[in-house]
């Protein structure tokens, strides 16, 4: 019977708890994709990723790029469903490319031409991908812009001159491989 008695409140205090649900509202006109969606006092909160700009230590522009974990597993590696003409780095000049397929600091690039692997059936095997990429080949710099990956390829001349300026406002991503 005491059992029962210490039970009551607790059944009558889960009882007047309820899960609330607020109901998101998107904006008109706002593309949503690739957005992150938080909260922030209780109303929703969308923050667009920043768009980033990289250098490479060769000519592998027209490469596919895999990502490697430190102990040398693959990391990232796109489908060649997601590879188009869009895919392809834009040349913002000096050495520099928007980078338009999610290439990281520690990315290393293909034999692979973005033509060629967009024409390919499946996802090569992790033995595959990893055979195809060319030695040495690396990311040698990288900066985050400060424009969205939406906005960035309609701001060219903005990116080229905070490339250009000795920008110490800008987020350093990672200069690797000294």
């Amino acid at each position: 019977m005491k059992k029962i008695l210490f039970a009551i409140p607790l059944l009558l205090a889960a009882g007047a708890c309820s899960h609330k649900t607020e109901k998101m509202e998107y904006t008109q006109g706002v593309t949503h994709i690739g957005s992150a969606i938080g909260w922030r006092d209780s109303k929703p909160v969308n923050v667009m990723p920043k768009a980033s700009a990289f250098r490479m230590n060769g000519d592998y522009a027209n490469n596919v790029a895999i990502t490697l974990n430190p102990d040398g597993s693959l990391a990232y590696f796109p489908d060649p469903s997601d590879i188009s003409a869009n895919s392809s780095p834009l040349e913002i000049g000096n050495g520099w490319w928007l980078n338009r397929q999610g290439i990281s600091a520690k990315s290393v690039f293909t034999k692979y031409t973005f033509a060629e692997y967009s024409k390919l059936k499946t996802v090569p095997s992790i033995a595959e991908l990893k055979a195809s990429v060319i030695p040495g080949s690396r990311v040698s710099n990288m900066r985050e812009l400060p424009f969205t990956i939406s906005e960035a390829p309609q701001n060219l001349d903005s990116i080229r001159a905070y490339l250009s300026s000795d920008n110490t406002t800008g987020v350093y991503l990672q200069q690797v491989h000294k």
